[in-house]
């Protein structure tokens, strides 16, 4: 039976048997379709009920005067104020006057307040009326300084309310008492313009109109995208908890470990089934949401403008969730592979959960934005990325590239270490103790060469760290970029190479072995050579041809600029080491050596070049860079797996950029070659055009010959291809 059939076959008997379980059907199908709908619709008729129930209720006010006279005084100011405000309603829906003082009479005013508020009780001391409020047998105190209106244009109406505002009946009426007195004092006003024979515009200099802008979308784009980080993460955990804790309490794991089946399929089978589910739990998170905002009219409660809610957005943020899943899948899948019993694995999978929360919970903030070291961040990117997007914002393309590569890679390292984790004995058949065999340095067992989960692990934790490194280390306006290649001059060294040594280190892991640190055949620094001094010929067509097609991004050209600027001002040793040596050095050290090297034995040839190269062409950020990276990374790697060592591969990086850097700065050198100083981007003559190729084809020719078997490393690994 072929690989993919396995895994097929794996995935299949997994996947129905996940489907079958009623638990699984309630957590992904029953709760997204039923909770939704529940939740919009009980709190919106919740808030409604209680509104009118209180909108419903009278309200109980009392007055303060020191004798009964006093207290009517009051009264009467009260209930004048009342009135007043039912002739501003009257009079905003273009009531005449002798309709107006029939209503009056009649007692028919359409005012809330006036038909709800109870007869005021009058009380001698403003202890007495306080003291009534906090015991709630009144709901507001209203005090009014004078015991009539003063309608006099020079002078004020002194009014205070008194409320306990953590009561609601209180609270309520309070706000309404608020909304009477503005609605009287409106019209007080102009009786006031009348009188002084003020224009109607006297006292509003400016016509303020409010357009609301906001649409379902909008609104949703503040709660959704945590929401279905979230979901995401629950459509995984109990799959997760079954295949394996659950596997191991039910006593089927170790006889399914013994089969004739190898560890990776089955790996393969039952991580593809918790992605399968988490990535249907979101869909169906996603549809619950959208379907009862659309048909159950909550678009209207939602946004007042109206609007429509973006079903393509909504699909988009699902492709970009699958990422997403992948990682969440397989980080659940690695944490659970150590619990041995379910209820065990559930205790695990509370704090990942509680890490989840920190970046989803910091990019929810409104005032965080996809830029800087939250384009690189786990979840917070991707909860920002679904909050742009629906939002409506325009997200730039390469914002959205970045995030779902950095993803990627992380879905990728946690996919290395589930499978790893679930494929070890210790972890598998051990009662307790995994932990500690996993991370205890005294039960390590000494190796080679890393494993493909400990290089993309690496690499996985490098990125945002080298991510944040470089947008710390940036130059403001002001500054020159000098200062950041110095600082990466010293913190590429510290990242690149002595923190992947450590990690061998402690591991176990013979250092040399896996750098590859090893004095090749001269042929191999021959067609190091004749690559290094022609990849730019290459490098520079691929450049113009992406030119033509994409254009060129400001913020490359600026970078570029700002890089040209600085490297004039370093003498050229300077510039050579900073630009050359130590790049050279320290990324062949972790892409070629570390890297490169943990994929040997779990890939291919070519999918270990090639996975690598893709890595170096993520860590230069800059995507527009990223196709020539790659492409570079890829004759490197070929470089490295050929000659069985990273000197080579060194020196070609460090001819390379240094032959770039120098003639860069050097303009004579320039005209010699013949190239086109006033537009970079022109094609290169036609004489350096063709003697590049040949010189690069002839240092591709000369890397392409059989590697010598003459070493315990060749012999090792010429079975591999």
């Amino acid at each position: 039976m072929s690989f993919h059939r396995r895994i097929r076959t794996i995935y299949w008997k997994e996947l129905v048997d996940i489907m079958r379980d009623r638990r699984t059907l309630i957590a992904m199908i029953l709760v997204p379709i039923v909770l939704y709908p529940l939740l919009m619709l009980g709190s919106i008729q919740a808030v409604s009920y209680q509104a009118e129930s209180l909108g419903d209720e009278s309200i109980r006010v009392g007055v303060l005067g020191a004798d009964a006279e006093q207290r009517a005084r009051q009264v009467n100011v009260l209930t004048e104020l009342l009135h007043l405000e039912a002739a501003a309603l009257l009079r905003d829906r273009e009531t005449s006057e002798d309709q107006l003082i029939e209503a009056l009479a009649e007692d028919e005013l359409p005012v809330p307040l006036l038909d709800r508020i109870e007869e005021p009780l009058g009380f001698g001391t403003r202890e007495e009326l306080q003291s009534r409020i906090g015991d709630r047998t009144i709901h507001v105190g209203i005090v009014f300084k004078k015991d009539a209106l003063d309608w006099e244009y020079d002078t004020q109406n002194d009014v205070e309310v008194l409320g306990d505002m953590e009561e609601v009946h209180s609270a309520v009426a309070v706000d309404r008492v608020n909304l009477m007195i503005s609605r009287a004092a409106r019209l007080m006003v102009d009786k006031r313009k009348e009188r002084t024979k003020l224009p109607e515009q006297f006292d509003k200099p400016f016509n303020v109109k409010i357009t609301d802008l906001s649409v379902p979308s909008s609104i949703l784009g503040q709660i959704l995208p945590l929401i279905l980080v979230l979901m995401t993460i629950t459509g995984a955990i109990y799959p997760a908890i079954d295949l394996t804790a659950g596997e191991r309490e039910r006593g089927t794991l170790e006889s399914l470990m013994a089969s004739p089946v190898p560890v990776l399929d089955l790996i393969v089978g039952k991580f593809l089934v918790v992605t399968t589910v988490a990535i249907m739990g979101a869909a169906l998170n996603l549809a619950s949401v959208s379907a009862t905002v659309y048909f159950g009219g909550f678009d209207k409660v939602i946004a007042g403008a109206g609007g429509g809610i973006p079903l393509a957005t909504m699909g988009f943020i699902l492709l970009c969730l699958i990422p997403f899943a992948v990682l969440m899948s397989a980080i659940m899948i690695a944490v659970c592979s150590y619990a041995r019993t379910f209820k065990e694995a559930q205790n695990y999978v509370t704090p990942v959960i509680l890490a989840v929360l920190i970046p989803g919970g910091i990019a929810a903030l409104p005032t965080t934005r996809l830029e800087g070291i939250m384009l690189v961040m786990p979840v917070g990117n991707m909860v920002l990325l679904a909050r742009e997007l629906l939002l409506g914002a325009l997200v730039p393309w390469m914002q959205v590239v970045m995030v779902v590569l950095s993803t990627t890679l992380y879905a990728g390292a946690a996919v290395a270490v589930a499978a790893n984790t679930f494929g070890k004995e210790s972890v598998v058949f051990a009662d307790a103790g995994s932990w500690k065999t996993v991370f205890s340095r005294a039960l390590i067992k000494p190796s080679t060469t890393p494993s493909i989960s400990m290089g993309l692990i690496v690499v996985a934790l490098l990125f945002p760290t080298w991510f944040f490194v470089q947008s710390a280390l940036s130059p403001r306006e002001d500054e020159s970029a000098a200062g950041i290649l110095f600082a990466a001059g010293w913190s590429m060294p510290i990242l690149f190479v002595l923190l992947p040594i450590a990690v061998l280190w402690y591991w176990k892991v013979d250092i040399i072995q896996t750098l590859a640190l090893r004095l090749p055949p001269l042929r191999y620094m021959l067609a190091a050579i004749l690559i290094g001094v022609s990849a730019w010929v290459p490098a520079h067509e691929l450049n113009v041809l992406q030119e033509r097609v994409f254009g060129v991004p400001q913020a490359v050209m600026e970078s570029a600029k700002i890089i040209e600027q600085a490297l004039a001002g370093l003498p050229a040793a300077g510039v050579l080491l900073l630009i050359a040596v130590i790049p050279a050095i320290c990324e062949e050290s972790l892409f070629r050596g570390f890297l490169l090297c943990s994929m040997r034995g779990a890939t291919g040839k070519w999918t270990a070049i090639i996975v690598s190269a893709a890595v170096f062409g993520v860590f230069h950020f800059f995507l527009f860079k990223f196709a020539v990276t790659t492409a570079l990374g890829i004759v490197l790697g070929y470089i490295c797996w050929q000659s069985r060592s990273i000197i080579p591969v060194m020196l070609a990086h460090c001819l390379h950029n240094g032959l770039g850097a120098m003639t860069a700065r050097n303009q004579a050198w320039q005209a010699w070659l013949g190239l086109n100083v006033e537009d970079p981007w022109a094609h290169l003559p036609p004489q350096v055009l063709i003697g590049g190729g040949i010189v690069f084809v002839l240092g591709l020719a000369v890397a392409s010959r059989n590697p010598r078997l003459g070493s315990g490393f060749a012999l090792r690994h010429a079975t591999e291809e």
